[in-house]
C-alpha cells in the first residue's frame, strides 16, 4: 500500500467549550462536542477515558483535548479521538483570541496536495520548539487559492504560506510574534 492510500494520523490539542456528550447503548459518554472558534467538534473518547470522564464535565466548561486526528484517505474525511481531556479555570486558559493564529484549509484539494502531511509536520516542528501552547491552528474551509495547495494563511496580518516548509512557516512565525509583541508594547507605553 502505498502512502498516499494510508489513512495519515496526527496529534492535536484543541482548546473550547464543552457542549455535552453524546452516549452509546449503555449511557457510557461515547464522544464529546467541543465549541472551537470555527465551529463545533465530534470527537470520540478513547476506552479508558470514557469511564472517568463522565462525571465530571458540565456544559459551558472550558477544557483542553489532546489526541489524535485521523485523515482518512479513500473520503478524506477526518476523524477526532481523544486520549486526554483537562477541565480548565479562566485563569489557565490560553484562549485562542491570545495566541497567533494559523488557519488551515481543509477541503479534500489541500489535504490531497500535501496539507494533511504539512499540517502534522508543522504540529510537531511546534511542539519541538516549545511553541504548540502559543499558536492555535484552525480548520476552515476553502481559501480560494487551490493552484497554491496546500493553503495556510498566518494571523494576525492574513500573511499566506503557500509553498513553505514547516521550518520557514515558523521563521516566518517568529518574525510575527516579535512584530506583534512590539506593537503590544508601543500600545502600552501611549
Amino acid at each position: 500500500m502505498s502512502d498516499d492510500q494510508r489513512d495519515r494520523l496526527s496529534p492535536f490539542r484543541l482548546e473550547g467549550e464543552f457542549l455535552g456528550f453524546i452516549l452509546d447503548g449503555d449511557g457510557t459518554p461515547k464522544y464529546l462536542q467541543l465549541a472551537i472558534e470555527t465551529g463545533n467538534l465530534r470527537i470520540k473518547l478513547g476506552k479508558q477515558s470514557r469511564f472517568r470522564i463522565g462525571l465530571s464535565l458540565q456544559p459551558n466548561d472550558w477544557i483542553e483535548v489532546f489526541g489524535e486526528k485521523k485523515l482518512k484517505s479513500k473520503t478524506s474525511e477526518l476523524r477526532w479521538k481523544a486520549d486526554r481531556v483537562n477541565h480548565l479555570t479562566a485563569s489557565e486558559s490560553n484562549s485562542v483570541e491570545n495566541k497567533i493564529k494559523i488557519v488551515a484549509c481543509y477541503k479534500s484539494g489541500c489535504l490531497k496536495k500535501g496539507g494533511s502531511r504539512l499540517l502534522s509536520d508543522l504540529e510537531r516542528v511546534l511542539h519541538e520548539r516549545g511553541l504548540s501552547n502559543r499558536v492555535v491552528i484552525q480548520a476552515t474551509g476553502c481559501l480560494k487559492r487551490c493552484s497554491q495547495a496546500p493553503n495556510l494563511l498566518l494571523k494576525p496580518g492574513n500573511v499566506r504560506l503557500n509553498g513553505m516548509t514547516p521550518e520557514a512557516i515558523v521563521v516566518t512565525l517568529l518574525d510575527t510574534m516579535r512584530t506583534t509583541a512590539v506593537i503590544h508594547q508601543a500600545r502600552s507605553i501611549e
